[in-house]
């Protein structure tokens, strides 16, 4: 017998159902062209017609609980957080601290900027032997009741979130720091009459460590001067300052505490 031809088999068939022919093709391969490439990064901003756009949030809420469960306070910190603040919100008291220190319209940040030098933030007890100074703010006794009265008389409500309105209140540091927050409101007005426009966390420095008169002259003094022209040597001493050095040199020693906390402005906009 003679072999059958076999003819090639179409690349496609044809399949009928209910009268009607479907064809199915071969799949050809496809090219997409990106002239101008693909984007090299992703862009986290959606928008839909209609609607505004979003972008991912850059800020972090934190809420204190009691023993009960429920809320004491409740937090909103911010991409522009500095070290110095994360610092004090490390501390029980740090959260009613930054929050008593915006009700006066001082920048939490610099109120922290000013724990951090002068106690790590932490409460510490150095009175004694005559000196009153002592706390997370070290202040002065009588420094500390004349700044908490002048922030009450500001702002009655923050009586109710501070534990003792009198000298004992010093012990408490969200006390003290609403007294603290004060006294840098008073160096930050003080060296606006000096000339100083927006007055910094390191700005006032000189007038939380030395006083309202030899703070706006170190505040506005050159670099190349001497501290001592201002600061007696008995208060150099127990400051660790050394004769010789000069106020840049000063200003830098007390930037490098603060970190990025001693360019954050006293006055809240």
């Amino acid at each position: 017998m003679r072999p059958r031809n076999h003819a090639p088999r179409p690349s496609w068939r044809a399949w009928q159902l209910l009268g009607c022919c479907f064809v199915i093709y071969p799949a050809a391969a496809q090219t997409v062209n990106v002239p101008s490439g693909l984007p090299p990064t992703v862009n986290a901003t959606w928008q839909e017609i209609g609607m505004g756009d979003w972008t991912p949030p850059t800020s972090s809420t934190t809420q204190q609980i009691s023993g009960s469960g429920s809320v004491v306070s409740t937090t909103t910190s911010s991409g522009s957080d500095t070290d110095a603040l994360q610092s004090m919100y490390s501390q029980s008291w740090g959260y009613a601290a930054a929050q008593n220190a915006s009700a006066l319209g001082v920048n939490p940040n610099a109120l922290a900027a000013t724990c951090v030098v002068e106690s790590g933030c932490q409460n510490v007890n150095t009175a004694g032997g005559g000196n009153t100074i002592t706390g997370a703010f070290q202040m002065s006794n009588g420094t500390y009741s004349e700044e908490l009265q002048k922030a009450l008389a500001s702002d009655p409500s923050l009586a109710a979130s501070i534990t003792d309105t009198g000298i004992s209140g010093q012990q408490d540091p969200a006390t003290q720091a609403v007294a603290a927050a004060q006294y840098l409101k008073d160096a930050a007005t003080s060296l606006q009459k000096a000339g100083i426009s927006d007055p910094t966390a390191l700005d006032t420095r000189a007038y939380y460590n030395f006083g309202p008169q030899r703070g706006a002259q170190i505040a506005t003094a050159n670099d190349s001067a001497l501290m001592s022209s201002y600061v007696p040597s008995n208060q150099l001493a127990s400051n660790g300052i050394s004769s010789g050095e000069t106020v840049g040199q000063w200003k830098s020693s007390v930037a490098a505490k603060m970190g990025s906390a001693a360019s954050s402005p006293i006055l809240s906009s």
